[in-house]
């Protein structure tokens, strides 16, 4: 919004002066879009600055992933204010368009005569996630000395065979393709030495994401504390850079690092150990990590919280007195 249209930097500079804590968890979606967007946005419309802007036509907010959001009560609170504010103010040159799944909590918000839904059920992806891949597999084939060197003794690499298998497994799903790409063409590891061009028809045996979340999550099952750092990841509200992460579970920066780096298909793993938050790609592998019937092995119990709680507090006392409680819990 502040790119956008800078004339609402001062409105909305002045909200967050007027709430510092505008920005936080506690604060809901909805107060956070009327207080930052919409707010700011009939100020400055109110002031009439705008002027040629809207010659143009309205201006357009993009909402995507609005599915991925844990709280569910949130986002229906979230879609109501929308659907209250372009009641009240029906001719504001302003819309808002929403990708998502549509759940059922999101479905019940927009089954209104307010909202215009589009189906893309039947919108094929293919080409586009070719586009995605060809592109790619340029790009690291540019960076890759191995792949380099496959390609002049071999030929082009990926073949257009390989391509097309990819492409139809992936079935139009850039979730499933960036995933997939990512574990193709990952490091290797002393557990896992394969070379990309051995990987990718290996990628076409699994079963979806959860085979392909499986196979990568054991590339580090075998390092100490793999189990910890996984299910704090998976499970922290907030996430935490590596030495947050480290300090929390009582370990150091480097093991958890160590873990980390073999899982980069599915987990983004910052630059630095200070700066940076450790989140995962995509929140199907929450899902998957927190469904016994599909992760098995790699399962993060809902108990863990209690672990969590433990470290969280140990944390404290050690802050504040400089010792470390022994509660016979670990």
């Amino acid at each position: 919004m502040a790119a956008a249209l800078p004339a609402t930097v001062p409105f909305i500079e002045a909200a967050l002066i007027a709430e510092p804590g505008l920005l936080t968890n506690h604060v809901s979606l909805a107060t956070q879009l009327d207080r930052l967007i919409l707010s700011p946005f009939r100020s400055v419309l109110n002031e009439g600055v705008l002027g040629e802007t809207l010659a143009k036509g309205p201006f357009l907010i993009i909402i995507d992933g609005l599915d991925e959001c844990d709280d569910k009560q949130g986002v229906e609170e979230f879609i109501d204010h929308i659907l209250n504010f372009f009641e009240e103010h029906p001719s504001i040159p302003l819309r808002i368009f929403i990708a998502s799944r549509v759940e059922q909590h999101i479905r019940a918000c927009l089954e209104t005569d307010a909202v215009v839904l589009g189906n893309l059920d039947g919108h094929s992806a293919r080409r586009d996630v070719k586009k995605f891949l060809e592109a790619s597999f340029l790009i690291v084939a540019k960076k890759d000395r191995v792949i380099r060197a496959y390609v002049r003794e071999r030929g082009s690499w990926p073949t257009r065979l390989d391509m097309d298998k990819l492409i139809k497994h992936i079935r139009g799903s850039f979730v499933l393709a960036s995933t997939m790409f990512k574990y193709i063409t990952q490091a290797p590891t002393q557990k896992d030495p394969t070379t990309p061009m051995e990987r990718l028809p290996l990628t076409l045996e699994m079963n979806g994401l959860d085979g392909l979340y499986t196979q990568t999550l054991t590339r580090s099952d075998h390092l100490p504390h793999f189990r910890n750092i996984i299910s704090a990841v998976a499970l922290l509200e907030s996430p935490l850079p590596i030495v947050g992460i480290a300090g929390l579970l009582g370990v150091a920066a480097f093991e958890v690092i160590r873990v980390l780096l073999n899982l980069q298909a599915i987990i983004h793993v910052p630059g630095t150990d200070e700066e940076g938050e450790v989140t995962l790609c995509h929140t199907s592998l929450r899902d998957f990590l927190t469904t016994e019937s599909r992760s098995k092995g790699f399962f993060v119990p809902p108990s863990f919280h209690l672990h969590l709680s433990y470290h969280c507090f140990a944390s404290l006392i050690e802050r504040r007195y400089g010792w470390i409680p022994d509660f016979g819990y670990c």
